[in-house]
């Protein structure tokens, strides 16, 4: 491994960091010496009697001084834990990674790591006072196990290790205890309680009100520019520091993956919610992988990475730089070697399927997870999808009568008075939009129902889903979409229903197997 760069001083950059601190603490009790002193010393002035709208002036300052005063009190911090915690014993191979790391860069291990379900990995410190004798805690996301490499993983973890080598976290509960009380401040004020609301009726409280807020939000602005400016340049000492830990190889190639990976989670995500609100549960970290490797989510994860790479610029409140300046930076230092066996970083996990039980049922505590029935990615169109598109064409059949596949195009104009006849989920109101929603996914499951009965093969994966008939594919969701949004006519489609044989297709008269005992069809 290369010399290691010289341990960054954090004194010019702490002395920033703490001078804005105890600015915010000097200010913040200046405004709210100032919010009583200059009524009573107004009052003092006043020769010709009790002025009263000094008088609510005092009031006004009196409660808006207790306001900042309560806002700046150090609260006394609960952890929780983030996800499942993982332990040496049960993932050996995971923690000699992080055992390596700690020992070529001199740095105590932390002590604590949990999975949490975010394309992400970080690091923190709990405990202690500020900083001072606090318990090093580290953040791995299964789905960024998933997406990297084992060298990819190694330059990731090197990059964290770095902010425990520049002292990052040492600082970092100082600058985010203030800013919990500055936001505890602004919001303390911006929405009063009913008392000091009421005294802002009257013009010199509200105007009092009004300054004393601009004030705490210059500095807001002042002091989050600042410590961002701090932050990114703590993430590229950590990008050198990985980069020369592992080669600059790795710590590229992962930040392009995490960049992707990071804009598509949330769509897996709402995918995998329906599965699991369904009764299954399907192996999550390998969905999210066949969710990436789908191509129309790889080219669209591909062509915004481009993007971001071409357009994306620093703003001044971003934590982070840029991808594109943090890979231009990282491609000036060594490359590192190229590994021969790359294997998914999720190999490093003993019980992969254990670990995911457990995080659902960190994320779903009121709910036993383990009684979901298990289902392979091969088998949720026909376990899952099927029996509950069934159930929701047979609860709602009296709107589908008559509908063939070529009366589409018609059926998608009444999509709301449609909608409005399908009863809500159980405990939702839905608004209008969301019933004109359901209504289109009616048609949508009627239609695949329909291919079904016709001869079709259903294909679904996570980020891809379509049947198939030959060498012909069509997805029903898709079209009733595109005929809804008028990027399909009617003419057209009725030309391609006829050229698929599919025109005449009765969307009322479904006939499927009985769902399989056990099956749970609910709401879509």
């Amino acid at each position: 491994m290369p010399a290691l760069p010289a341990r960054p001083s954090l004194a010019a950059w702490a002395a920033l960091a703490l001078t804005l601190i105890i600015g915010f603490y000097t200010l913040t009790l200046f405004l709210a010496a100032g919010c009583v002193y200059v009524p009573f010393w107004l009052l003092r002035q006043d020769q010709g009697g009790v002025n009263a709208q000094i008088v609510l002036l005092l009031v006004g300052g009196v409660a808006m001084a207790g306001t900042l005063l309560w806002s700046v009190v150090p609260r006394r911090e609960k952890f929780s834990a983030p996800g499942p915690r993982l332990e040496p014993s049960l993932h050996p191979r995971l923690f000699a990674e992080v055992e390596r790391l700690a020992t070529a860069l001199s740095e105590p291990p932390p002590q604590e790591v949990y999975l949490v379900p975010s394309v992400n990995a970080g690091v923190t410190e709990r405990g202690g006072a500020m900083g001072f004798g606090s318990v090093r805690v580290m953040l791995l996301g299964l789905p960024l196990l998933q997406i990297l490499t084992v060298s990819q993983f190694r330059a990731v973890l090197a990059h964290e290790f770095g902010h425990y080598y520049g002292g990052d976290t040492r600082l970092g509960p100082w600058v985010y205890k203030t800013r919990a009380a500055m936001v505890r401040s602004l919001l303390g004020l911006s929405q009063p309680n009913a008392a000091l609301n009421m005294l802002t009726r009257v013009a010199v409280v509200r105007l009092a009100h009004y300054m004393v807020i601009k004030v705490l939000l210059a500095y807001w602005n002042l002091f989050l520019r600042i410590t961002q400016s701090i932050s990114r340049r703590q993430e590229y000492r950590a990008d050198e520091l990985a980069c020369c830990a592992t080669g600059a190889r790795g710590l590229i190639e992962g930040l392009r993956r995490i960049h992707g990976a990071a804009a598509a989670l949330p769509a897996y995500q709402n995918e995998l919610s329906q599965t699991l609100s369904a009764g299954y549960r399907p192996a999550i970290a390998e969905g999210f992988a066949r969710f990436m490797a789908a191509p129309a989510i790889a080219q669209a994860v591909s062509t915004q990475i481009e993007k971001d790479l071409k357009e994306k610029r620093t703003k001044p409140y971003d934590s982070h730089p840029p991808l594109r300046d943090r890979i231009a930076r990282a491609r000036s230092l060594l490359p590192g070697e190229a590994p021969e066996n790359d294997p998914s970083a999720i190999s490093l996990l003993e019980d992969v399927t254990g670990v995911e039980l457990q995080m659902l049922q960190h994320l779903n505590p009121k709910r036993n997870m383990a009684e979901l029935k298990t289902v392979s990615w091969e088998n949720i169109g026909t376990d899952v999808w099927v029996p509950l598109w069934r159930r929701f064409a047979d609860d709602e059949a009296a709107l589908l009568k008559g509908l063939t596949v070529s009366a589409l195009p018609e059926a998608v104009k009444n999509l709301r008075e449609m909608g409005s006849h399908i009863r809500d989920p159980k405990g939702i109101l839905l608004t209008p939009e969301q019933r004109a929603q359901r209504a289109g996914a009616l048609l949508g499951m009627a239609f695949g129902l329909a291919l079904i009965e016709a001869g079709w093969q259903l294909y679904a994966q996570p980020g891809e889903s379509y049947f198939q008939h030959g060498a012909d594919k069509i997805d029903p969701f898709e079209t009733v979409q595109r005929l809804a949004a008028g990027t399909l006519t009617g003419s057209d489609w009725l030309e391609r229903s006829k050229a698929l044989g599919i025109d005449s297709l009765l969307l009322d008269r479904v006939k499927l197997p009985a769902a399989p005992d056990g099956a749970h069809a609910g709401d879509p």
